[in-house]
């Protein structure tokens, strides 16, 4: 077996051989004389010229003498010599007459071919040998120098193109860069374990083959110097791609081209410094960190675009993305925790998805986070209390889902928090006080839950908060008197709860109240009298509660009210005659308290109406003929005590009439 070495290392592509019993001299620097000492046989000294001499004179004494016979054969020492050397010289006769027959061949090939070798020397011709030498050499040493190359290129066009055997094979670089994959955390090693064949492969897998052999970018070519960032950017996105089938996306323009991953649709970058070791080159020494700029993925668009499949542990590697948005697709499966290596991540946008299992503990690491979002999935189990560790959090969208438990504590850390939804849950517990902390909250919506305990009066210090839906849940107690410290609120919506007591008159100095919602409580008392102060209430809801007393005047100055909602109470009084004059009045209900008198005349002026509920009272008279005749109420609701032998209203138009119960006579509800 021979023996051989690439020098691959040195960025050559062509294979050395060496002499393994060639003796070397250290003390020769010189790589050209160390090449001469090697391979001058005749080299010697002068005492070695001596023995030679003395050698043939004694072998020339002991002919002429006789004396040295071989006892075994029978003949002279010389004659056995001279035997030798005449079967030497007659294989060297035949060989040199071989090649001349060779020669003589090769140059009969036709006309065309003697008039090449006459003009020159063709690319596909053998060169001749030089002429067998005729005379001795004029000495025993001949100088030998190095012999000056005319080198011919030799040109062959049927033959295929040479591989580069000084570079690593396939395997090795697909070995390699698996080991780099699991050594720097990109992947794990179950991901390499189960290795199948075809669509059985694992997508890990399947993104490694790719780009070690059908990458049309050849980034891990012989000899490549491609950075390691960047062979681990591109591998993650095409393990996306393959575990998010991306072959059946809607938009799937460029990836798996020989293009840069970032112009792949929905990859955005940007210049950024990495570090310059290629793959080839990781793990070796080297003095200083050395870099080179590179296009750096910094977002990840793929929503609504029909992503199924399950999100890899790999996306956590893009540790520089700052946008992630896959919402609006069918992906499934647990949210990896390396999503919480994604330390760059100011958006993450998950929703409306088919995403199980719990919130990892891990996002409590995305610390540049200000916006998370979750919501319509499948997730389940409680809150991780190391959300309370996303201090620059500004909004987290986590409704309509499966969570359970309490609200952390830890909330009451968020402050910069602006939004905060989590209705349509399972969450139990108290509203815990630690959120009147959170001085930035605008948007607070804990509806459709299990909360219970009492409203804590440190939410209400909340001078930013602008809309609170707290309703359809199991909070008891009393409205707190704090509630005045709401300025900012625009939507109040408490109903369907346990409140009991009265409606703090303070509630009527909320000068930005839009909307009211009270009902399904068992509240009691008057409703405040100032309550229509306010000029930009446009809806008040206060039904199935136990108010007493009668409608306030003041919501005659509520001019742009579109919604009056004060059924299922024990209101008394008539129906005031200014309610003519809300023009913009969509709603009036008031079914179902002790209400008397004629309806007024004056409501025949509401030309949007779309429901009126008057059943259940003890009102007389007429329905607006108006109203009839009112197009929004063709299709709408118009209700009243019309039926029976003896009917209180006279209606010609209602959609239900009613005949009044004697219990509503009394009192009764």
């Amino acid at each position: 077996m021979s023996n051989s070495y690439t020098s691959a290392s040195l960025g050559e592509s062509k294979v050395s051989t060496f002499n393994p019993s060639a003796k070397y001299d250290p003390s020769v620097n010189d790589a050209k004389s160390r090449r001469q000492l090697v391979i001058d046989p005749l080299s010697s000294d002068d005492d070695s010229d001596e023995a030679l001499e003395s050698q043939r004179l004694n072998a020339l004494e002991e002919f002429e003498d006789g004396a040295n016979i071989d006892p075994e054969e029978g003949l002279p020492f010389y004659q056995k010599r001279r035997g030798k050397l005449i079967i030497a010289v007659a294989a060297i006769v035949l060989i040199v007459l071989a090649a001349i027959v060779a020669v003589g061949l090769s140059s009969t090939g036709g006309d065309g071919d003697a008039k090449s070798n006459a003009s020159g020397i063709n690319s596909n011709s053998v060169p001749t040998l030089p002429p067998f030498p005729t005379e001795a050499p004029s000495t025993l040493r001949p100088t030998i120098s190095e012999p000056e190359y005319s080198p011919i290129e030799y040109i062959i066009p049927s033959a295929p193109p040479i591989p580069n055997v000084s570079g690593p094979s396939f395997d090795s670089i697909y070995e390699r860069l698996v080991t780099m994959l699991k050594l720097r955390g990109v992947t794990n090693e179950v991901s390499f374990t189960s290795v199948g064949t075809g669509a059985a492969k694992t997508s890990q897998v399947r993104a490694a083959e790719w780009l070690v052999r059908n990458d049309p970018l050849r980034l891990l070519g012989a000899n490549s110097k491609t950075p390691l960032a960047r062979v681990f950017q591109r591998y993650v996105l095409v393990a996306i791609y393959y575990e998010l089938n991306g072959a059946n996306w809607k938009n799937n323009d460029g990836w798996l081209s020989d293009d840069h991953e970032c112009r792949w649709y929905g990859v955005s970058c940007a210049d950024k410094t990495i570090p310059s070791t290629s793959l080839f080159e990781a793990g070796q020494s080297q003095i200083g960190q050395l870099t080179t700029e590179e296009q750096v993925l910094v977002q990840l668009d793929l929503e609504e675009n029909g992503l199924s499949g399950n999100l890899p542990d790999e996306i956590g590697s893009l540790s520089d993305c700052t946008v992630l948005s896959v919402y609006g697709n069918d992906i499934a499966g647990t949210l990896p925790s390396s999503l919480g290596q994604m330390v760059a991540l100011n958006k993450l946008w998950l929703e409306d998805n088919e995403f199980s299992g719990s919130l990892p503990s891990e996002i409590g690491y995305l610390r540049n986070v200000d916006d998370l979002s979750f919501y319509e999935n499948q997730i389940e189990g409680t809150l991780p209390t190391e959300l309370g560790q996303l201090t620059r959090l500004e909004r987290l969208w986590a409704n309509n889902m499966r969570i359970t438990g309490r609200l952390p504590t830890e909330f009451g850390m968020l402050s910069k928090l602006e939004n905060l939804y989590l209705d349509v849950n399972f969450l139990s517990g108290s509203i815990p006080t630690e959120l009147g902390l959170t001085t930035n909250l605008r948007d607070l919506r804990l509806f459709r839950n299990g909360l219970g305990g009492n409203l804590p009066s440190e939410i209400f210090s909340l001078a930013n908060l602008e809309i609170a839906y707290l309703d359809t849940n199991k909070i008891s107690g009393t409205i707190p008197k704090e509630i005045s410290g709401l300025l900012s609120i625009k939507d109040l919506q408490l109903f369907s709860n346990k409140l009991s007591g009265s409606i703090p008159f303070q509630i009527s100095s909320l000068d930005n109240l839009v909307v009211l919602r009270l009902n399904g409580n068992d509240l009691t008392g008057n409703i405040p009298a100032l309550l229509g102060t306010n000029l930009n209430l446009l809806r008040v809801t206060l039904s199935d509660n136990r108010l007493v007393g009668t409608i306030p005047d003041s919501l005659q100055y509520s001019s742009s009210i579109r919604r009056i909602e004060f059924d299922r109470n024990s209101l008394e009084g008539t129906l005031p005659e200014w309610i003519g004059n809300l023009d913009e009045l969509l709603t009036l209900n008031v079914a179902n308290n002790r209400l008397t008198g004629l309806i007024p005349t004056s409501l025949s002026a509401l030309k949007q109406l779309e429901e009126v509920k008057l059943e259940q009272n003890d009102f007389s008279g007429r329905v607006p003929r108006e109203w009839c005749e009112l197009e929004s109420l063709s299709n709408g609701i118009l209700t009243a005590d019309c039926s029976g032998i003896l009917p209180e209203v006279e209606c010609g138009c209602c959609t239900s009439c009613f005949e009044i119960m004697v219990e509503s006579r009394i009192g009764g509800h």
